[in-house]
């Protein structure tokens, strides 16, 4: 059998990317649980508080830019050092204008709650170290993430035996919230190490205000697409705490915290298929859509075999990972982890519109799921408790993912694509042509 060399590097990357993801899940998994334990329902809580708090103002900070710099190195790859350091630019001053706003709003939504404060703060402040995640970019566009893997890995690996020790002395949950941080900036280091020894310097890069506005000329569509998505995955946990406290968002976030690692899947698939398929529509519009279906397919084989297996073990895996003071996250988990269906198939869809440009389509699509959840958390969650949140995101996803494409015109190809992937999952084929 011939492989196109395409084909290959694909394979390749994303072997490169497994072999991350699982190093970094596997790691993140006995680390996460271990804190967990330590921390108890209530701290575990305060924990995650600050964190989907800050979470709702990462998009300021990435401005929606990413798979725009990935298409446009892709398409004009003489202009790297104007789009790179454009795009970093641009995000050095979304993040600090992130932390600016999430050290605000905590304030005005928790007075005198000096200990958040500071939590969220410190949180935000890794939001300027993730401006170096434009070189990432630049490895995707050439599907060459190994070194991305080898910046990110060292970071991870320093900084979770920083962590091991501080739960070995008692420490207090800012300093793990002030590792978490100092990860961010580990890992920009070592991006920037590995893109110095592919050739490339960040000496090289110039910004461009003609570059940046076109940027975000594209991009402001998926910055409010961004915001709205972030808040339908982050509400849940800042509303569970103001309307029901810190031990119900310990139990809801310890489920999450278990579901969460899932997403490097779709994730790696994106990294490496999206270039692959951005120059598949420039040749023929017809393998485009095979390929579109395809990946639809792809995405659900994973859900079911991810997702299947977590929700009838769940007693035994929350016991094992979190003891007895977790036990009531078990039947939270059995119900929470199908939401990665939505989330895997939303990866594949964002391949979609940013080929096509849609972008104002998107953010209206997650403009609406995020409305239909935040209004059903606030009606289900006191007569409900945490599997109100569970069944306000079901309903806000389904609105988000599938619900507007069904009637726009633009997109009911796409719809078409993402039914017929989902139904025929069993079919999913691996091509061996460019």
């Amino acid at each position: 059998m011939n492989i196109s060399p395409t084909l290959r590097k694909t394979v390749v990357n994303l072997g490169w990317l497994f072999v991350d993801r699982g190093i970094r899940m596997s790691g993140a998994v006995v680390i996460n649980a271990w804190l967990t334990r330590y921390l108890g329902p209530e701290q575990n809580g305060v924990l995650n508080y600050a964190l989907a708090f800050v979470g709702m103002f990462t998009p300021l900070a990435t401005l929606g830019i990413d798979s725009i710099v990935i298409r446009d190195i892709v398409r004009n790859p003489e202009q790297r050092d104007r789009v790179l350091g454009s795009a970093f630019g641009l995000r050095l001053a979304g993040a600090v204008s992130a932390l600016l706003f999430a050290g605000l709003a905590v304030t005005m939504v928790r007075p005198g709650d000096t200990m958040t404060h500071v939590l969220v703060v410190v949180t935000s402040f890794g939001l300027l170290f993730q401006s170096f995640d434009v070189i990432d970019q630049w490895f995707q566009s050439q599907i060459r993430s190994k070194y991305t893997v080898y910046a990110k890995n060292i970071a991870f690996v320093v900084i979770g035996a920083v962590k091991i020790g501080l739960i070995l002395t008692g420490a207090d949950v800012l300093y793990f919230v002030i590792a978490t941080s100092a990860e961010l900036m580990l890992g920009a280091a070592g991006l920037a190490v590995m893109y110095r020894r592919n050739g490339g310097s960040l000496r090289s890069w110039s910004f461009s205000a003609a570059r940046a506005r076109e940027l975000l000329r594209n991009s402001w569509p998926i910055i409010i697409t961004d915001v709205a998505i972030f808040v339908q995955t982050r509400i849940d946990q800042v509303m569970l705490r103001e309307l029901l406290g810190e031990r119900e968002i310990g139990l809801y976030a310890a489920a999450q915290k278990i579901a969460e690692p899932l997403g490097f899947v779709p994730m790696i698939i994106l990294s490496s298929v999206f270039p692959v398929i951005v120059r598949t529509k420039e040749w023929s519009d017809e393998e485009y859509g095979r390929r579109l279906t395809n990946l639809y397919r792809i995405m659900t084989v994973l859900t079911i075999a991810m997702c299947l297996p977590i929700s009838l073990l769940s007693g035994p895996i929350v016991q094992l990972l979190y003891g007895d003071q977790f036990a009531a996250s078990a039947s939270i988990l059995t119900v929470l982890i199908w939401s990665r269906f939505y989330s895997n198939i939303g990866v594949a869809r964002s391949i979609y519109t940013t080929t096509e440009g849609l972008f104002r389509h998107s953010m209206v699509s997650a403009m609406a799921g995020s409305a239909v959840n935040i209004t059903l958390n606030a009606l289900l969650i006191p007569r409900m408790g945490v599997f109100g949140c569970i069944v306000a995101a079901h309903a806000g996803f389904i609105v988000t993912t599938f619900a507007i494409d069904a009637f726009n015109p633009k997109t009911k190809r796409n719809f078409r694509a993402m039914m017929t992937g989902i139904a025929t999952f069993h079919r999913v084929k691996i091509s061996t042509n460019q």
